[in-house]
């Protein structure tokens, strides 16, 4: 065989290979795919004009380990930057910290010592019981949905209430549920089975001036393992110094 046959042999066999993985788009109707896509746009750009907050609110966690409940308090820089402190009974137990290259995760109780992940967006189930990327955590403390890339959108209902949104070569989907009295109402992530490996659920949104920040969600992972998230005091587009984001002398 040829180096030209090898070459496109194996360029065949990897296209082959990546639409067997990725999920097929259905015949649809490409009026309504258009109006999907502008659905979907608005509630992925949801405030994506906040690049910096800093809030407070409350945690509560259900895993299989048991019910923790926290007091949260942060500072956010989009898109990878956040300092983020748990703390029950006034006293701090946790603080996560990412400078944008790396995060690190601080026990503030000698429950683990201090870990520095090698990544700078790192899943955060394994940490906090809360199944998100930082990323996506980052986003939800700018008051924003956490809504992946994408390629194609359309809708899965009749009344249009639910896209399915998909990024070509990929094996997993996105959901949005969409309500008629606020932006959205659940954003989930599938796989091809339609098994879901996360939903964001939104209780309430705050008008804000022009804005309206999500004050009020659930994150329920595919265990059934739940992290509950309500804002009390919000404030976007604060200043917020660079040293915020990176550790003292101390690692706190």
């Amino acid at each position: 065989m040829t180096s030209w046959s090898a070459f496109f042999s194996v360029c065949l066999l990897s296209l082959v290979c990546l639409s067997g993985c990725g999920i097929q788009k259905p015949q649809t109707d490409p009026s309504l795919d258009a109006a999907a896509q502008k659905s979907a746009e608005t509630v992925s750009g949801l405030n994506r004009d906040i690049q910096t907050s800093k809030g407070t609110g409350h945690l509560r966690l259900e895993t299989v380990d048991g019910v923790q409940t926290f007091q949260i308090a942060w500072a956010a820089k989009a898109p990878d930057q956040v300092r983020l402190t748990l703390t029950a009974l006034a006293s701090p137990v946790e603080t996560i910290v990412a400078d944008g290259n790396a995060v690190t995760f601080i026990s503030h109780t000698g429950r683990h010592r201090p870990h520095t992940t090698a990544s700078g967006d790192p899943d955060l189930e394994s940490y906090t019981g809360v199944p998100l990327r930082l990323s996506h955590m980052i986003c939800l403390l700018l008051g924003q949905i956490p809504v992946q890339q994408y390629n194609d959108a359309w809708f899965i209902s009749e009344d249009r209430s639910q896209i399915q949104l998909h990024r070509r070569f990929t094996s997993q989907f996105q959901e949005l549920i969409l309500a008629p009295d606020q932006p959205v109402k659940a954003l989930l992530l599938k796989n091809r089975h339609d098994e879901i490996k996360y939903e964001i659920r939104y209780h309430a949104f705050d008008r804000m001036g022009r804005r309206q920040i999500p004050v009020d969600l659930t994150i329920t992972d595919s265990k059934g393992q739940q992290a509950r998230m309500t804002i009390t005091r919000f404030w976007p587009d604060i200043p917020v110094k660079e040293s915020v984001f990176q550790l003292t002398p101390s690692g706190s």
